[in-house]
This record gives structure tokens, C-alpha cells and sequence, in this order.
């Protein structure tokens, strides 16, 4: 049981501030090269009740009040956006309904949900998306809808999504008499510098903080040399600190574009759980290995596989904080890709990530961060373009949970996560439940120019060890 301080009226009182990496998140939204949508693509065995659909995310807007708020930026504060309810919100700017052309299938929804992933967020209205897709025409089975949930990273991370999720979806297809009704998070004016000021500067703001921030501004102003020292500093201290490259990036890979493809594919989550019992590694270390062996693959019809490629994979430091925004660190290895034997890449990739977890120092991220959103906006760019250059693979299993959920009285039959591609190449995502997987997969186009021999690499890998 979750708890219930986190969902409904009590809600309202989560954290105002951006954390860290929730600000850096949002700020790289600056940059197509950057941004950071989360698409969940959901196909349903029939098509939702419309007007039950818009009630249903009216009571989630109740339940999870950051749903109706939007980030805003104060002007002296470029590093420190707060959470602010946005004064206009208004469901049908974000829930919608389309029917695609037909015969649509598998394909044509990819398409729809690489357009979601490229548009830009719009920075007056909440981070969110959610849309109704009609007319579909799966290959080999029949599902009478597909419901695609867009949403900004800078809002939750996959276990915050995860909880919210189960959360908000019914376990029953008839509608629930029972539920919670909180009511709507009070509506403000447009925010100005003060009404977020005790967000920035604490509960207790009072003539003391104010006083501060006057004090600093105007050393700033009077003692230019001073300031201009101190940012010196910090820049050197953040380019020492950040991540560097664990290894050489691939040839193949090496192109950045903004443009994104999208794809998927189902896992034989048994076969992968039977492997990692047989050799003692864990479920997360069998898929690394398995996607290792897709890029070694699709590296061979090039002619060319480097000895190691450099990846990156959270690894989560929530705790017990809020189910809210991001919390979580960066694990980065050199993982073994000329290796061929599967089984031998699977017992290196265990002994990398056993490693790489075992030195993993979140103090040294959380000084990071904090340094960097001190920055103006394009040195923070520049940063971030260069630690997503520094590796070339991102991946992320996520458990999700097992029993049957509906959306409006439609049963969800399957679904799949798509995460960005920050700076590298590529970004597989696997839904892991006790009764099958499923993995999504983003690549930049410019990286990896024909997507479907790469997944065609990826699937023979995983079947390899399965």
C-alpha cells in the first residue's frame, strides 16, 4: 500500500522547487537535440467510453494536482523553476481523440508517436499529453483502440509514472462508486516574483531572505570582477566534476540529428529469467547483454565492431521521497561488445555493473547538478550536449505491475515506454511484468539509419538468450 499523503487533496503540498535534475531537464527543453518526452503507447481490446475517458483524467488532474501545473522560470532565477498552477487549465488542451486513416496498424501508430515525441512541450500549459487513437489495424490481432500518454521527464521518473499509474487506472472494466473525489487544486492568479519567491528562498522567506537576495544581486552589480571570478570557478568546477567519456564512441553511431524514430518489440521475458537463474545474474543483466549483442550485430553488417561500447543506465536513489519528479543516478560502464560468445558477455556485463554500482557516489551527482543550474541556459546546454555525447546506448528496465488494469472500461492488453535520446544514439526501455515484456526502442536517425535492421539485430540477440 502506497501512501495515500501522496495522491489527492494532500498532494497539493509536494514540493514547489524543481529539484536538480528535474530544473536541468526542463531547461535542455531549449534544445530539439535535448528534449525529454516519455511516451506510453497502451493498445486496449476495445474502444473507451469518450465522456467517461474526459472524467477519468478530470478525477486524475484531482488526485495528482501536479497534472494541472506547469514549470515557471522567475527572471532572476534562471536555474530555479517552481511548480506553479496553471491559471487557465483547461482538460481539452490536453486529451484528445483521433482516428487514423485506414488500414492503420502497427506502423502508422509509430509514426503518430514520433510526432508526439518531437513537438516541443508548451512551456504555459502542464507537461501532458493524452490521446485516443481510433481505427487500428493490427497485424494479426485485433485491438480496437490504442491510447498514447506523452509527458515531460522534468515531471516524474519511471517509478513516479509507475505509481501514478496504478494508481489512477481501475482494476475493474465497470466504473467505481467508491473512489476518492478530492477537490480541484485551488486556482491562482498568473505568478509573479513574489508569489514564488517563498518556493525559492524557503517557507520562511521574511525580511531576512529578502534582504539576501538584495544583498547579492547588488554585490553582483557594484563588484562585477567578483562575480565574474566566482562563475569562473563554479565552470571549472562543474567541467571537472562531469561525467567523461567511459570509452570511444562507435563510428557507426557517432551522427546527432533531431529527428526520431520509434520502435518495439515483445521479449521472452522466461527464456531471459531462466538464463539468469542459470548463471547467477539478474534479469536487468541478461537484457544489457542481450541489447550488447543487438548493437554487435547491427555493427557487424558494417564491418566493423569496436572492443567496447559506452552505455548509461539509472539507477534509482528515491528512497522515501514524494512519488514526484526525478531521483535518480547514472551508472556508465564500457560494455563489452566484440565479445561474441553470449554467455561470456553476460558474465562481463554482471562483474561491470556490480562494479559501477558498488562505486556509484550520489553526493557527486547531487553537487553536480546543483553547480550546473547555477549557469546561464547555454553553458548548460553545452554541458549536457557533451555528457549525452559521452556514451552511446541508454537503456532501463522498469517492473510494472501484473494484474489486469482498464482505461475507461477498456482492458489494457499490452504497452510499451519510449524514452529520449538525450545526446546519444539510442534508448531501449523494458517493461518487465511477471507475465511478459515488452521493449521500446528510440533512436536518433541520424545515428542509426535503418532502424529496422537494427531492431532485427536486437530481436536474434535477445533470442539468443533466452
Amino acid at each position: 500500500m502506497r501512501p495515500a499523503e501522496q495522491f489527492g487533496a494532500a498532494a497539493w503540498n509536494l514540493p514547489r522547487q524543481l529539484n536538480a535534475l528535474d530544473s536541468l531537464m526542463w531547461r535542455c527543453e531549449a534544445d530539439p537535440r535535448l528534449r525529454s518526452p516519455l511516451i506510453g503507447l497502451f493498445l486496449l481490446d476495445r474502444i473507451p467510453e469518450w465522456d467517461r475517458l474526459l472524467a477519468g483524467h478530470d478525477w486524475a488532474t484531482r488526485m495528482i494536482p501536479r497534472l494541472r501545473e506547469r514549470p515557471v522560470t522567475p527572471p532572476l532565477f534562471p536555474g530555479s523553476p517552481v511548480w506553479t498552477a496553471d491559471p487557465e487549465f483547461d482538460l481539452s488542451h490536453h486529451v484528445h481523440r483521433l482516428r487514423l486513416p485506414e488500414p492503420a496498424g502497427r506502423r502508422e501508430l509509430l509514426d503518430l508517436a514520433e510526432t508526439m515525441a518531437a513537438a516541443p512541450f508548451d512551456p504555459n500549459r502542464p507537461l501532458w499529453e493524452s490521446v485516443l487513437v481510433e481505427g487500428l489495424c493490427w497485424e494479426g490481432t485485433s485491438y480496437a483502440a490504442a491510447w498514447i500518454l506523452r509527458f515531460h521527464h522534468s515531471m516524474g521518473d519511471g517509478q513516479a509514472a509507475v505509481t501514478w499509474l496504478t494508481t489512477l487506472l481501475s482494476r475493474q472494466r465497470e466504473p467505481r462508486s467508491d473512489k476518492p473525489q478530492p477537490p480541484p487544486p485551488p486556482q491562482s492568479a498568473q505568478p509573479s516574483m513574489l508569489s514564488v519567491l517563498p518556493a525559492l528562498l524557503g517557507a520562511d522567506v521574511g525580511a531576512a531572505g529578502l534582504t539576501r537576495l538584495a544583498e547579492e544581486a547588488l554585490r553582483a552589480m557594484t563588484r562585477p570582477r567578483d562575480a565574474a571570478m566566482e562563475l569562473t570557478r563554479i565552470l571549472l568546477t562543474v567541467a571537472d566534476m562531469a561525467p567523461r567519456s567511459v570509452g570511444p564512441q562507435s563510428p557507426l553511431l557517432s551522427g546527432r540529428g533531431t529527428t526520431r524514430r520509434l520502435d518495439m518489440t515483445s521479449v521472452p521475458v522466461d527464456g531471459l529469467r531462466a538464463t539468469a537463474s542459470a548463471a547467477r545474474t539478474s534479469v536487468n543483466d541478461v537484457f544489457v547483454s542481450a541489447m550488447l549483442g543487438g548493437v554487435r550485430r547491427y555493427h557487424e553488417l558494417y564491418g566493423a565492431i569496436p572492443e567496447t561500447l559506452s552505455m548509461a543506465m539509472p539507477l534509482n536513489i528515491r528512497g522515501t521521497r514524494p512519488i514526484t519528479g526525478n531521483r535518480f543516478g547514472g551508472l556508465r560502464v564500457a560494455g563489452p561488445l566484440a565479445e561474441k560468445d553470449p554467455l561470456i558477455r553476460l558474465a562481463g556485463v554482471h562483474r561491470l555493473l556490480a562494479q559501477a554500482q558498488a562505486a556509484f557516489d550520489p553526493t557527486g551527482l547531487d553537487l553536480v547538478t546543483n553547480l550546473l543550474n547555477r549557469m546561464p541556459t547555454p553553458v548548460v546546454l553545452e554541458v549536457a550536449r557533451r555528457i549525452g555525447l559521452s556514451f552511446d546506448l541508454q537503456l532501463s528496465q522498469i517492473a510494472v505491475f501484473d494484474r489486469g488494469f482498464y482505461l475507461s472500461g477498456a482492458a489494457i492488453e499490452d504497452f510499451w515506454c519510449f524514452g529520449p535520446v538525450p545526446g546519444c544514439a539510442a534508448t531501449a526501455i523494458m517493461i518487465s511484468r511477471r507475465a511478459g515484456a515488452s521493449l521500446a526502442v528510440t533512436v536518433d536517425a541520424a545515428a542509426v539509419d535503418d532502424l529496422s535492421a537494427f531492431m532485427h539485430c536486437v530481436e536474434e540477440s535477445l533470442m539468443e538468450l533466452r
